[in-house]
């Protein structure tokens, strides 16, 4: 999480900026390695080229990029699953195995399906383990943010 630090080092330094914000003390934390902000943010300010891009709390951030996204974990045929799921599913991408070598797809249901239409559907094709939100990496939303600000800079430019 701290570049520079060996693991043990790092981890208390993890739990001493945990202790303080607990405490009620605000940290601020300027950081490039994202997981570190999944770890240890409440909220962020993505800046890019000198200029706040996205401001939030982690959690809410982290749900709202990637809403409609679900991991699926099961044990059967992944390929049966995927040819079901592709009426309700906009984008279905297979993961690696769990650590038990049980399957897992990530999907997005579709704006005109609902959840329960995809549990329903994985409960009569495998033998579903878990079904959750799959919530988007603080790395994934500072790329999509950078690259939306980048499309609304060339767009702004265009105009002039």
């Amino acid at each position: 999480a701290f570049s520079g630090f060996d693991p043990i080092n790092s981890k208390l330094l993890n739990l001493v900026i945990l202790k303080l914000n607990d405490e009620g003390s605000t940290v601020i934390f300027s950081t490039h390695n994202m997981a570190s902000v999944e770890e240890i943010c409440d909220n962020i300010t993505l800046i890019n080229k000198s200029r706040n891009i996205l401001s939030g709390n982690v959690a809410d951030l982290r749900r709202k990029y990637f809403a409609g996204c679900y991991d699926l974990t099961f044990e059967g045929d992944a390929d049966e699953l995927v040819r079901s799921l592709g009426p309700v599913a906009s984008e279905i991408k297979m993961l690696e195995p769990d650590a038990k070598g049980r399957c897992q797809v990530n999907l997005r249901v579709s704006p005109d399906a609902s959840v329960r239409d995809a549990v329903s559907i994985a409960n009569n094709v495998v033998r579903l383990a878990a079904f959750r939100e799959s919530l988007a990496s603080m790395n994934d939303i500072f790329i999509r943010a950078v690259e939306e600000d980048k499309r609304n800079r060339n767009q702004s430019e265009t105009k002039q």
